[in-house]
C-alpha cells in the first residue's frame, strides 16, 4: 500500500520520507491534487503542527483529525456570507485505529487567528487550529484517496500563538512524527 505523507514545511517531515504541500489552504490543496495525480498514492498522512482552541489538547501533545473542516472567519464575524460552505472531510477510519493519540476536529482558516473573541467563536464544535489540513482533504475527498491528518499541538490559539509556536514547534512536530509511525511501516 502507498502511503504518501505530506507536511506544509520541510522541517515537519523531518528525517520521514514525504512531499511538501506548502502553506496555507489553497496552496496546499492544489500541490496536494498535482502530486496525487503524480504519485497516485492508496492513501494520504498529513503531518505538522497545530493551535488548541481554548479548552483543547494541551501544548506537546499529539491528536489526529476525527473530521477537518473550513471557516471563514469573516462569516463567523457576522461580517460576510458564504453561499454554499464546503463540508467538513471526516478522517479515515482505519488510519484513525491505528493511532493511539486523541482523535478531536480540526478546523483550517486562511490565516493564525490572533484575536481571543474570534478564537472562542471558531472553536464551537472544534478543538484544533491548522492553515493546510482542510485543502488537502477536500483534494483527498474529491480523489477519493483516504486520508488522516495527525498534529504535535505547538500553541494556543490567540495572541501569543506565533511566540508559543516558535517556542514549542520542535516538541510539537516530534511527537507528531512519532504519533505517525504506525502509518509508514
Amino acid at each position: 500500500m502507498a502511503t504518501l505523507l505530506v507536511a506544509a514545511a520541510r522541517e515537519e517531515l523531518g528525517d520521514l520520507p514525504g512531499e511538501v504541500v506548502g502553506v496555507g489552504p489553497i496552496v496546499a490543496g492544489v500541490r496536494a491534487a498535482v502530486l496525487f495525480e503524480r504519485r497516485k498514492p492508496d492513501r494520504v498522512v498529513m503531518v505538522g503542527t497545530g493551535g488548541a482552541y481554548p479548552n483543547g489538547p494541551a501544548i506537546g501533545t499529539a491528536v489526529a483529525g476525527s473530521r477537518v473542516g473550513w471557516s471563514y472567519g469573516i462569516a463567523t464575524l457576522g461580517l460576510g456570507y458564504v453561499p454554499r460552505p464546503p463540508s467538513p472531510v471526516d478522517g479515515d477510519a482505519s488510519m484513525l485505529d491505528q493511532l493511539t493519540v486523541e482523535r478531536l476536529p480540526i478546523l483550517t482558516v486562511g490565516a493564525v487567528t490572533t484575536d481571543l473573541a474570534l478564537a472562542s467563536r471558531l472553536a464551537d464544535g472544534w478543538a484544533v487550529e491548522h492553515l493546510e489540513a482542510f485543502g488537502v482533504a477536500l483534494a483527498c475527498r474529491e480523489a477519493q484517496i483516504p486520508f488522516v491528518c495527525v498534529l504535535g499541538i505547538s500553541n494556543e490559539v490567540g495572541r501569543d500563538a506565533h511566540v508559543q509556536w516558535l517556542t514549542h514547534r520542535d516538541a510539537a512536530q516530534e511527537a507528531a512524527r512519532k504519533a505517525v509511525a504506525a502509518l509508514l511501516v
